[in-house]
C-alpha cells in the first residue's frame, strides 16, 4: 500500500527495454530526476524524496543493468546508452524542464546526457564524481567484481555491504534494509542474489569502466546552476577536480561534505540545507 512515505513503483518501456522507477510526490509539483551509482538502485534516493516529497515530484529510476530495470540482450552499457535511457524517459514522462540529480556513475550520465539536452535541465547536482576518472573508480569495479554472487540471508548480505560501506554501516537498520531489498532478491533457491546483469559487471571487470566522453566541455557550456557535491574523504573526486568543475561551470556551486567518502548520501544537514536553498532559488525565478 503506498503511504505519504512510500512511493509509487511503475515501469515505463525506454529504447525497447523496461526500465523501472520509483515516484514520489505530486505529478503537478516540480520534477526532480534522479540518477543513481554503479552498485545502488533507484532506493537510493527514498531518504531524499522523502524530504523533498511534499514540494517537489521525484521520479528515480533503476539504470539499465540495475534493479528491477531490463537487462540489455546485446551488453550495451556505455554512457551513451544509459544517458540516451533518461532522454527517453524524461520524453515520455513529459518532462518539459526539470532538475536533474546524479550520484556517481549517475553523475556520469546526467553529464552525458547535458551535452545534448542542456535547454530541459532548470538545474543539475553532480553527486561526488567529475569528468576524469580518479583511484576510486576502478577500486569500486574491483569490488564489485569479487563479492560474493548471493547469500544464505538478507542478513548475511546487509552485513557484507556494511563491512564494504562504512558510509552504509552509519545509515539507520531501517535505511540499511530498504537498500539492500533494492539491490538484492531473494532467488527461488531461497539464496539473495544481486539485482544487477552479470555480463555488466564482468564487461566493466574485463574491460575497465566504459570511457567517458568529453566533458570538461559539457560543464563549461552548460547554462543552468549547478551543484556539485564533493565528500572530503573520497577516492572518486578529488577536491583538485572538485574545484576545477565549479570553475569552469558559469553557475557552479561547491557543497563540502566534511568526513566523508565517497559518495556522500546527500541527506547529510549540510547537503539538505543546499539542495532546499538550491531548489528553492530555482522555483522561486
Amino acid at each position: 500500500m503506498t503511504t505519504p512515505t512510500q512511493p509509487f513503483s511503475k515501469t515505463v518501456r525506454v529504447n525497447d527495454l523496461a526500465l523501472h522507477y520509483l515516484e514520489w510526490g505530486e505529478a503537478d509539483a516540480p520534477p526532480i530526476v534522479c540518477v543513481h551509482g554503479y552498485t545502488g538502485s533507484a532506493d537510493a534516493f527514498n531518504a531524499l524524496a522523502r524530504h523533498l516529497h511534499d514540494r517537489y515530484r521525484i521520479l528515480a529510476f533503476d539504470v539499465r543493468g540495475h534493479g528491477e530495470s531490463a537487462w540489455s540482450p546485446t551488453g550495451a552499457y556505455r554512457y551513451a546508452d544509459q544517458a540516451s535511457d533518461l532522454a527517453e524517459f524524461a520524453k515520455q514522462l513529459g518532462l518539459d524542464k526539470f532538475v536533474l540529480i546524479g550520484t556517481s556513475m549517475g553523475g556520469i550520465i546526467a553529464m552525458t546526457y547535458a551535452a545534448e539536452h542542456a535547454e530541459r535541465l532548470l538545474g543539475l547536482v553532480i553527486n561526488d564524481i567529475g569528468p576524469d576518472a580518479e583511484a576510486g573508480t576502478q577500486r569500486i569495479t574491483q569490488m564489485v567484481g569479487s563479492r560474493p554472487d548471493s547469500f544464505a540471508t538478507l542478513e548475511e548480505a546487509m552485513a557484507y555491504r556494511r563491512a564494504m560501506s562504512p558510509i552504509l554501516a552509519a545509515r539507520s537498520a531501517e535505511d540499511q534494509h530498504e537498500l539492500a531489498l533494492g539491490v538484492l532478491r531473494r532467488g527461488t533457491g531461497g539464496k539473495w542474489a544481486w539485482k544487477m546483469d552479470p555480463a555488466y559487471i564482468r564487461q566493466r571487470v574485463e574491460r575497465g569502466p566504459p570511457a567517458r566522453p568529453p566533458l570538461w566541455p559539457v560543464l563549461q557550456a552548460l547554462p543552468c546552476p549547478t551543484v556539485v557535491v564533493w565528500g572530503t574523504e573520497s577516492d572518486v573526486l578529488s577536491e583538485a577536480q572538485a574545484l576545477r568543475m565549479v570553475d569552469v561551470l558559469p553557475r557552479g556551486e561547491l557543497v563540502r561534505v566534511p568526513g566523508i567518502g565517497h559518495a556522500p548520501t546527500l541527506v547529510e544537514p549540510v547537503v539538505l540545507a543546499a539542495l532546499d536553498r538550491f531548489l528553492g532559488g530555482l522555483h522561486a525565478r
